[in-house]
């Protein structure tokens, strides 16, 4: 899909599920994982975070908040933890978000 959508012959790209997330690219014939969450997976999180949002799930959680997060006018900064080069952890962040949400 990644070569449909951008035209590239190996290019990299960011597997986002419920249960999986993993930075992914294609070299030397084979595909190389790059890094992948070591708590909680970027769609679980945003699922989650779409619950307390009160975010309907069709068509999916992502899409909706991506739709509500275009009207925001302000940035805010999240903790983005970096353990090694290929490894993170989201579950902080989104327990950050959801403290401001109900702040």
């Amino acid at each position: 899909m990644g070569r449909q959508v951008t035209g590239a012959v190996n290019p990299t790209v960011l597997y986002v599920s419920g249960g999986n997330t993993q930075v992914i690219s294609y070299a030397n014939q084979r595909y190389v994982i790059f890094g992948e969450t070591l708590d909680i997976a970027v769609g679980n999180c945003l699922d989650r975070f779409a619950r307390v949002l009160g975010l309907s799930n069709e068509p999916c959680p992502g899409y909706n908040i991506e739709q509500l997060a275009k009207q925001g006018t302000r940035f805010i900064e999240l903790p983005y933890c970096v353990w090694t080069v290929c490894t993170r952890r989201s579950l902080g962040m989104r327990k950050e978000v959801v403290s401001l949400w109900e702040s």
